[in-house]
């Protein structure tokens, strides 16, 4: 796709999806896709192509004009997804679930007593680095979990099936809007939540979260503090803050110091420096009024209704599509 990638077409693999503000818009970019197509000496299979579609899914999401969800025919399965029993079960529900971990806010700190679980086994494969030997024989992979899945465990399990099935509609970025950043740490782990002002209504770009390392689980509270900004803003939504400006909230006082007056280690010196390429404002507020926003914005399934010029137009535009730049008879490519 060229120049068009990423500006008017998303690409994975084989599969294209098309977005634009308004009708006449749509139709430019499809012309232009298609010429491209064309150009590469490509085929489409009409049967497989969707055009002028209110809201689509892509990748295991439905993608519409209000924003991003999960597709509910995906998650209909956690609902009945039974308890995992052995280790292979259990991976597989979090493979799962962490696919749409963005959706969930502090992800890792609820599926921490899940990941605690997968501890204990042998390595999957040999490496050359010399390991720790652990105390005691490993458990088999194969072995039922029995007694180990504790009630933290099955709580921690309905949680995420709970938070997935009700997720919210994550809104699209706007980089003409600024963003507003929460991060937040703890001993468990770090989080963050980028926001975005849109229309009147605060919408959640996504959600972000991960565990520490053994060696950032004894860092102190200040540090960690300092670790979840650092790592929110230079690492997970890197791609939305670099090159504008943006406000970073937290709920650690000392935090708002470190950038300014604060003696440092060499390692927050480093961390530090990273930031030093992004312009934001940091700006302090209570742990009690450093809530997210109420009101995630969730919509019912449904398609928008369209007035029949729109949708005589449409066709008129899908059929001179099909007869002039795509094969009728093309073999599928999938």
């Amino acid at each position: 796709m060229g120049d068009l990638n990423r500006k008017e077409v998303l690409v994975f693999i084989d599969d294209l999806i098309i977005f634009s503000d308004t009708l006449e818009e749509h139709e430019a970019r499809l012309m232009k896709v298609l010429k491209q197509l064309k150009e590469c000496g490509l085929k489409l299979s009409p049967e497989k192509c969707k055009f002028f579609q209110n809201s689509v899914k892509y990748l295991g999401h439905i993608v519409s004009q209000y924003g991003v969800e999960t597709d509910p025919s995906k998650i209909e399965a956690l609902k009945t997804w039974p308890r995992p029993q052995n280790l292979k079960e259990l991976r597989a529900f979090l493979g799962f679930s962490g696919y749409y971990r963005r959706f969930v806010q502090d992800y890792s700190k609820i599926v921490k007593p899940l990941n605690d679980l997968t501890a204990g086994y042998p390595p999957l494969k040999k490496s050359h680095h010399k390991r720790k030997e652990k105390e005691g024989p490993y458990f088999h992979p194969k072995e039922a979990f029995g007694e180990r899945w504790t009630p933290l465990c099955q709580q921690a399990f309905d949680a995420i099936i709970g938070e997935l099935t009700a997720a919210p509609v994550l809104g699209f970025a706007n980089p003409k809007l600024p963003y507003v950043l929460h991060t937040d740490a703890s001993t468990t782990g770090l989080g963050a939540a980028l926001y975005q002002e849109q229309e009147g209504r605060t919408r959640v770009i996504a959600f972000a979260s991960r565990g520490l390392t053994k060696s950032e689980a004894r860092y102190p509270a200040h540090k960690l503090e300092f670790l979840a900004l650092k790592w929110a803003v230079t690492e997970k939504f890197s791609d939305y803050l670099y090159g504008t400006e943006f406000t970073a909230v937290t709920d650690s006082n000392p935090l708002t110091y470190i950038l300014t007056s604060a003696k440092l280690d060499a390692t927050s010196y480093r961390w530090l420096s990273a930031l030093s390429t992004y312009s934001f404002e940091l700006q302090y507020r209570a742990g009690k009024q450093n809530q997210d926003a109420d009101g995630l914005s969730r919509r019912p399934h449904g398609e928008l209704e369209d007035d029949p010029k729109s949708q005589k137009e449409r066709e008129r535009i899908r059929q001179f599509a099909l007869h002039h730049l795509l094969d009728i008879d093309a073999v599928p490519q999938k």
